[in-house]
């Protein structure tokens, strides 16, 4: 049954909480549960680094869409609102898929692998050095032909990295062999077309930091000084979000974007923070016009519940997406949501017979001025 646990304070049942100090001291909590559309949500996520404070950084966190556009326009899928990513389509994992960690359990269905991994240095200067780990919780969804492995990575820095793997088989092909929107792949002899597509992953980030009161949204851009014509020097610009925005990826400015709390500083007196900066942004889709939600890559809206999912959203009333979440309203004083969505063209290739390698896409959220110096351990 549903209880509150004292020593971490989580309000859900010992089977749905996670709770690991990692090996240099750094500790990760959270609660996690099952749903059948957007498959596991996480819930009330905590961090506390080594010798500082517990604080929550996120109320929830969950992928919100797979939106699946194929070149030949013969397909647009959206595969979470769609189908699920719970549920049936839900993998229970076996021991062999989750090496050296826990199968977390959903019912009678092993749901989630939870694993404790080396990540490689946390520090490096001169002789100092020490490695890093990181919590890490996945679970598999297999929708049509392509599996999904939906991983987080909870580093002992703070850093969360939301992943997303994409294997299994292609999904549609051109029987009659490559033209404009296919690659030529051999079928025992016989050549098919597979067809190119689009993967844009969605992830929903409702951010708590150290509390739902007095979070705060800026844009930081790095711009060319006025009287600097040579780009030799870059100045820091900071903008206040206040409303509800739809933004792009620049990466000519190196733009970034932090969600701050405006009452609770460092022992330095620096607002607390956590910080999206998109350093992998090689794929870039700008979709059809009845498509608007491609049009950017971030979006910063007032938490609705009814607002589930990227796109394709019912639960509103209507088919609503991102572009009509971002209306106008203020973001000042309210619980602030984060949507942000990355992008994957598969130009499908010999070696994606039978099954496909896996492809990873991801994007990180660090702290900014969490503590006032890197506390590694």
């Amino acid at each position: 049954g549903r209880a509150l646990l004292a020593q971490s304070g989580l309000d859900c049942s010992s089977a749905n909480l996670v709770d690991v100090t990692l090996p240099t001291g750094a500790r990760w909590e959270m609660c996690w549960e099952h749903r059948a559309m957007e498959g596991i949500v996480y819930r009330d996520i905590h961090f506390t680094p080594p010798g500082g404070p517990r604080r929550k950084i996120l109320a929830q966190a969950n992928l919100a869409q797979i939106h699946v556009p194929y070149d030949d326009n013969a397909a647009r899928f959206h595969d979470v609102s769609s189908f699920g990513a719970g549920g049936n389509n839900l993998n229970s994992l076996e021991p062999s898929d989750c090496p050296n960690g826990d199968l977390l359990k959903f019912g009678s269905k092993n749901a989630l692998c939870r694993q404790v991994e080396e990540r490689g240095y946390a520090i490096k200067f001169g002789s100092r050095d020490m490695q890093g780990y990181q919590l890490s919780l996945f679970s598999v969804s297999q929708i049509g032909a392509y599996a999904y492995i939906a991983e987080w990575h909870f580093f002992d820095d703070g850093t969360i990295e939301p992943v997303m793997g994409a294997a299994g088989k292609l999904q549609r092909f051109d029987a009659a062999g490559a033209d404009a929107f296919s690659w030529e792949l051999g079928n025992n002899g016989d050549p098919v077309g597979g067809i190119a597509h689009i993967h844009n992953y969605y992830w929903r980030l409702d951010f708590d930091i150290d509390g739902a009161e007095n979070d705060a949204v800026q844009q930081i851009d790095l711009l060319p000084t006025a009287d600097d014509q040579a780009n030799e020097r870059y100045s820091i610009s900071i903008t206040d979000v206040t409303t509800e925005l739809a933004a792009a990826v620049n990466p000519a400015t190196f733009r970034s974007w932090r969600i701050l709390d405006t009452a609770v500083t460092n022992s330095d007196g620096h607002q607390i923070s956590y910080e999206i900066a998109p350093l992998r942004t090689g794929h870039i889709h700008q979709g059809p016009s009845y498509e608007p939600w491609t049009s950017h890559q971030i979006y910063f809206t007032t938490n609705k519940l009814c607002e589930r999912y990227a796109t394709n959203n019912g639960a509103c009333g209507g088919n609503q997406n991102l572009a009509n979440y971002t209306n106008g309203e203020s973001l000042v004083g309210e619980d602030v949501v984060v949507w942000y969505g990355i992008n994957f063209h598969h130009l499908p290739r010999d070696e994606d017979q039978d099954v496909m390698p896996v492809h990873f896409d991801s994007f990180q959220i660090s702290h900014r001025d969490w503590t006032s110096t890197n506390p590694p351990g």
